[in-house]
């Protein structure tokens, strides 16, 4: 329930939605946060005269139920009985879901599903590997088939896809940590499940129905399929390609449209992403460099979503990047390769430490963020790999940084700067797997 408050009147617990003016013209980070200091109330009524408060996501006092939007009916509904249960079009294995508001994304409305996290990611974990280990098996014969110059078989990527959605419908932070850990030896491969959980996440995160995010998963995961005819060690080369290679790069798009065109039960949003997803909206994409509201939201955020896997996971020629340095490349593509509004919500949707990520702690500490706070993004829940003397942590515990744990009396934890990858020679996964 969002609802436009005087600045003279903001409280800590409220959750700040929107400014009376563009984000990029406050000192905020992220677009949405938790008021908890009285310095965040004197900054917003230095800036703005009001702001749009979520009352949803607000806690303590502040928090209010939500007051929930009926699509078919237009109106809104008072009491929490009335909810409109999302009813998947596939036999999904979903918990009851719930839309209650319209969402706007650009110029693309529509009514958002209420997700809230079902399980905790300790729990989802095994479902999540097994869903995540069928995939990679899925990838690995869809390989042999477009290399036997077969058609692969579109219901094994259907029912493999059923049971990533599920697990991004419970909790989609168990399929991000293992896409971040459990990678094989073909980058290929890799970046094709990475770019498909992030998809269904992202979707997840605007709100989008599961039959969507099916859609999305099933987009990311064969949206390269053409890679699989072209020489490997073009794929793989290190350095700057020569206008010939990157043209012949880019056939890869066409070569997925005819393999996929053979099968009519292809649904036409995911052919509509293996199409779209290298358009971009100035028109410098390929292959048909369509411009604008031509592409289509779920082939944007295709296109999104790969560019920010690209440069955030290690490749063979170079270490993992960055995250911040990746946000900061993503944020200087706005209303040039994507729409603002795209970036805006997907850099909400990531935050500033992304699963993975490898960060030091005030105690001196080194930990990878386990999970991330919904609210509260600047506390996720972390994994402590090193001690502050950096000796290895044996049996790594997990601390939650929103419930202010204390290093000393007085002082509670929190993350002072983000590692590099590899930092201390840490591999996460040596600590999981």
């Amino acid at each position: 329930m969002f609802e436009i408050v005087s600045t003279l009147d903001l409280r800590p617990g409220m959750f700040v939605a929107e400014l009376d003016r563009p984000w990029l013209e406050s000192p905020f980070l992220l677009q949405g946060f938790l008021i908890e200091e009285e310095e965040q109330i004197a900054t917003l009524r230095d800036l703005c005269r009001f702001v749009t408060v979520d009352r949803v996501r607000s806690i303590g006092s502040e928090y209010r139920p939500d007051e929930l939007f009926v699509p078919e009916k237009r109106t809104l509904m008072k009491s929490a009985v009335q909810i409109v249960q999302y009813q998947s079009k596939k036999k999904l294995k979903l918990p009851p879901l719930a839309v209650s508001e319209v969402r706007a994304v650009g110029r693309h409305k529509f009514p958002a599903v209420a997700y809230v996290d079902e399980i905790r990611i300790e729990d989802e974990l095994p479902a999540a590997k097994a869903s995540y280990e069928s995939a990679q098996d899925l990838l690995e014969d869809i390989g042999e088939q477009v290399s036997a110059g077969k058609v692969p078989d579109v219901e094994h990527v259907e029912r493999t896809v059923d049971g990533l959605v599920e697990c991004v419908v419970r909790n989609s932070d168990a399929l991000l940590w293992m896409s971040k850990l459990k990678r094989s030896d073909n980058e290929t491969y890799d970046h094709a499940l990475s770019v498909s959980i992030h998809l269904m996440a992202f979707g997840r995160a605007l709100g989008l129905a599961p039959d969507d995010l099916h859609h999305l998963g099933m987009g990311g995961l064969l949206k390269d399929i053409g890679f699989i005819t072209l020489p490997a060690e073009l794929i793989h080369k290190p350095g700057g390609l020569t206008p010939a290679e990157r043209a012949r790069m880019r056939q890869h798009v066409q070569i997925g449209c005819e393999l996929l065109s053979r099968d009519f039960s292809m649904p036409e949003t995911v052919f509509d992403i293996i199409v779209k997803h290298h358009e971009r909206i100035d028109g410098s994409g390929y292959p048909t460099h369509l411009t604008g509201e031509e592409i289509g939201l779920f082939p944007e955020m295709a296109g999104l979503v790969d560019s920010y896997c690209a440069m955030s996971y290690p490749r063979a020629f170079r270490p993992a990047r960055n995250p911040q340095w990746v946000i900061d490349e993503i944020n200087s593509m706005r209303d040039e390769r994507f729409n603002a509004s795209v970036i805006d919500e997907f850099v909400q949707f990531v935050g500033l430490y992304p699963i993975g990520t490898l960060v030091e702690l005030n105690s001196g500490e080194v930990a990878v963020v386990y999970e991330q706070n919904r609210v509260r993004r600047l506390k996720p829940r972390v994994m402590v790999l090193l001690g502050p003397d950096k000796t290895r942590n044996l049996s790594p515990g997990i601390v939650n940084l929103l419930s202010d744990p204390l290093v000393r009396e007085g002082l509670p934890y929190r993350i002072v700067r983000v590692l590099p990858a590899g930092s201390f020679g840490l591999d996460p996964k040596e600590f999981y797997f």
